[in-house]
């Protein structure tokens, strides 16, 4: 049987959103202490990066459902409320899907993107837990133990999966993948 791009996609995406999940969770227990500071936090925002991926390269309308869902699972599997990272990565992947026509599709581009969506779900998931009383954490605590060593983790992860994620288009049948 040949498959074909669409039915790649089909389901490719969402094994993929679902290995990102795990792995999210299970990757910085992994990540060595040694390179945090007293009270530093990183998260690893695996799947949000092929949610941004997916959103940015390809005209999949099913993005939005998969965000919706696997943003669920994340709930589902890593917090005690649902619907948080559900909302969160279903407006980051409605942005995305709606600012890539004004964007060149080059790697730095992307790389931008992956950075505004975790710094957006980071702040949404802290606002929301600071207002309904689950932290006491200050904004500037947040922002030095949490997001900023989460944002030097998953840059060096973007950097670490260019290769894979170019490959990985390549193969779902996007050729315009441009090394710079």
């Amino acid at each position: 049987m040949k498959f074909t791009r669409r039915r790649d996609m089909k389901w490719f995406v969402p094994i993929i959103l679902f290995i990102g999940v795990i792995i999210d969770a299970a990757l910085p227990a992994v990540f060595p202490k040694a390179f945090l500071g007293g009270g530093q936090t990183v998260i690893s925002h695996f799947a949000l990066f092929y949610l941004v991926t997916i959103a940015f390269y390809f005209r999949d309308s099913n993005i939005l459902l998969y965000s919706f869902l696997f943003g669920l699972l994340t709930d589902a599997y890593n917090t005690t409320f649902l619907g948080l990272y559900a909302a969160s990565y279903f407006i980051v992947a409605y942005t995305v899907h709606r600012v890539k026509r004004f964007f060149p599709k080059k790697p730095i581009i992307h790389w931008m993107l992956f950075i505004l969506a975790i710094t957006f779900v980071d702040f949404v998931v802290f606002v929301f837990y600071r207002e309904t009383g689950q932290t006491t954490m200050i904004l500037t605590d947040f922002v030095v133990s949490r997001l900023t060593p989460t944002l030097i983790y998953n840059t060096v992860l973007t950097f670490i999966l260019y290769l894979p994620t170019k490959h990985l288009l390549k193969w779902l049948g996007y050729e315009t993948y441009i090394i710079f």
